[in-house]
């Protein structure tokens, strides 16, 4: 099933068989799950030599349309940076207390000076802090990075995503300022704070119905927390 995958990336044809995530986002396993393309239509897969690239159809689908989304929006600027999903059978990866079962990503944000980190840079996972001394840096690309968490919702069913609180508050009063606070209390319920999340974002999806050996996290409060 693997090498048939990796002779239809080749091709530039889409997988049609699904994949199953077990268990939990801590303890689980993943079967049959896709391999993120190297590139695609507004995204590039970063330390493909980790073999880190594997997901849910499910994570796939939500990551290829929301990079298409923002690529179109945007266009001619620097593509979405995808990091780690998880290993071709889930499971423990260094470094992260989860991505088990693929349905967590790690995603870089966009960048006011659109300069793209490089994708086979060693010991370097992540781009520049997006928090110097508590304030957002001039480099965090507000409006696109709220137009990336809302395109991720738009195509995947998501349940958290992990980012430091200072960002978070910045998207707040983002989303105030621009008039799209009342309907989008479903993204801004989903961002939650995180240690060590001033580099990249967390997505988390939640378990695809169908899947029944998956196990769902609990949920975010309620409200905002804006």
């Amino acid at each position: 099933m693997k090498t048939l995958y990796f002779v239809l990336i080749f091709m530039g044809t889409t997988p049609l068989f699904s994949s199953e995530p077990v268990g939990t986002s801590t303890q689980g396993a993943l079967v049959d799950g896709l391999a993120l393309p190297e590139m695609g239509e507004g995204y590039v897969h970063m330390y493909r030599e980790s073999e880190r690239f594997w997901g849910t159809s499910q994570m796939i689908n939500m990551l290829e349309k929301a990079a298409e989304d923002i690529a179109s929006k945007y266009p001619g600027l620097d593509r979405l940076q995808v990091e780690d999903i998880g290993k071709i059978d889930g499971g423990d990866i260094d470094g992260h207390a989860s991505h088990e079962n693929g349905q967590d990503v790690d995603l870089g944000y966009y960048k006011s000076d659109r300069i793209e980190h490089d994708p086979i840079a060693k010991n370097q996972e992540f781009a520049d802090p997006m928090v110097i001394k508590g304030k957002v840096s001039p480099n965090f690309d507000l409006e696109r990075n709220w137009e990336l968490v809302k395109a991720l919702h738009r195509h995947g069913d998501v349940q958290k995503i992990f980012i430091d609180v200072v960002l978070k508050n910045s998207l707040c009063s983002h989303a105030k300022k621009i008039d799209e606070y009342k309907s989008h209390q479903q993204v801004l319920r989903s961002l939650r704070h995180e240690t060590n999340h001033q580099d990249h974002l967390h997505v988390r999806i939640r378990c695809p119905k169908v899947a029944k050996k998956c196990r769902n996290q609990p949920e975010p409060p309620k409200e905002t927390g804006c």
